[in-house]
């Protein structure tokens, strides 16, 4: 039931959010400035609702408002293919697919590469490439030399070693996904050999397991950092820190020694944004960072306010109530992040 009230209050606020009277004189249906939202519309539209591209996309025709320039809103991938010519602003999404769901990384970026054709597509493919795809992503790691933990990458031409040359424990990681989903610590021979040989992953990473309880993730747009919170693991054992798994945030602190390297590395990658996952060996932050993975489109945590400064973070994500309710502060962060977002592709697109 909360979850659904959630849902009602978050998107009752979204509609609240938006100019309509601007989006009114703004929108011109001969414009080639193009807004793309909903891009599974009409099918899965229910999922659509469901999903923070939902909130993504009001983000997105909230940040062409500001910048009050006439432009179109158009609906659904397919939509999009007769278009020539045009500036296309849209926002990477799982909606993207149309048959295989495992596949919706690879077909987000052949839509992409065939928009770019006729097009300008925002975000372009060179960002897409790193989204979900840790294949690609640690490929470039090792070409630009990015501090990461040691990885051996498996596909259809690079099959899995019978013996990984790793110490154990390491950890075994689908190619695709977020949000911990499917990683698996594997803690001798016996098991590598069973999850190798039972696993239904065709694309996955083997990688050197990281003692740690906390992680960092920072989120740069252009040279900013605009985003910054520990995930700390209170448990004692070993596991992903993602908040979905009940860690705790601090929002305060930063390795300030390490600043600068960090976004050097950032900087090697060439990305419009990244939200990095940043961590140390045994959380020694006397030892070299190693980045963990980056992503050109993410969904961030709101700093906490007023009274649930000092309450755990997962109390302030089930607030829903009042000037402070987390999803009044998440859809601020996320437009605000947006706009940021917008102005950097329009800040390049005019320097190049």
């Amino acid at each position: 039931m909360q979850k659904v009230l959630n849902k009602f209050l978050l998107v009752t606020y979204l509609i609240r959010s938006i100019s309509w009277l601007k989006l009114w004189k703004l929108h011109n249906r001969n414009s080639k400035t193009v807004c793309l939202i909903i891009p599974s519309y009409p099918r899965r539209l229910r999922t659509y609702l469901s999903s923070g591209t939902f909130v993504n996309d009001f983000a997105l025709i909230h940040a062409l408002i500001d910048k009050g320039e006439p432009f179109r809103i158009v609906k659904g991938r397919d939509q999009v293919r007769e278009l020539k010519g045009c500036t296309i602003y849209h926002n990477i999404s799982k909606q993207y697919y149309k048959e295989n769901a495992s596949e919706y990384a690879h077909e987000y970026n052949l839509w992409n590469q065939e928009m770019s054709i006729h097009n300008e597509v925002i975000p372009n493919q060179a960002d897409g490439e790193y989204w979900e795809n840790k294949l690609y992503m640690h490929e470039q790691f090792n070409k630009l030399n990015i501090s990461h933990p040691t990885t051996i990458l498996v596909d259809a031409n690079r099959r899995a070693p019978a013996k990984p040359e790793l110490d154990f424990p390491i950890l075994f990681k689908p190619a695709h996904g977020s949000g911990s989903t499917g990683i698996e610590k594997i803690n001798n021979q016996e098991e590598y050999n069973h999850i190798i040989s039972t696993t239904k992953h065709t694309e996955y990473l083997l990688q050197d397991w990281v003692d740690m309880r906390s992680d960092l993730r920072l989120i740069y747009i252009g040279d900013e950092l605009v985003l910054h919170y520990w995930r700390l693991n209170e448990t004692g054992a070993w596991m992903p820190t993602s908040t979905g798994r009940g860690s705790s945030v601090d929002f305060v602190n930063l390795p300030d020694q390490w600043m600068d390297f960090i976004f050097q590395e950032y900087k090697k990658l060439d990305l419009h944004t990244g939200a990095f996952d940043i961590t140390w060996q045994k959380d020694d932050l006397n030892t070299k960072p190693l980045i963990l993975e980056v992503s050109p489109s993410y969904m961030p945590n709101p700093a906490p306010v007023g009274k649930y400064l000092t309450r755990p973070y997962g109390e302030y994500k089930n607030a829903i109530w009042g000037k402070d309710a987390y999803y009044k502060q998440y859809i601020q962060l996320v437009y605000k992040m947006k706009k940021k977002l917008i102005q950097e592709y329009d800040r390049r697109r005019h320097e190049a």
